[in-house]
């Protein structure tokens, strides 16, 4: 069975607080190029997927 990865986990991998990662996901508050491509990368490296 696989780990379920969370927001929280996904945060703590960027370096990014958990609502960072809930801003550049659904895109409703500006979030810096720099940011968006660590919390991206977070994204795609733990396989995070939206429940």
């Amino acid at each position: 069975m696989r780990e379920i990865v969370t927001i929280v986990d996904v945060a703590k991998a960027a370096g990014v607080s958990p609502a960072t990662v809930t801003h550049t996901l659904n895109g409703k508050r500006p979030v810096g190029e720099a940011t968006r491509k660590k919390v991206l990368e977070a994204i795609e490296q733990l396989g995070y997927v939206p429940s």
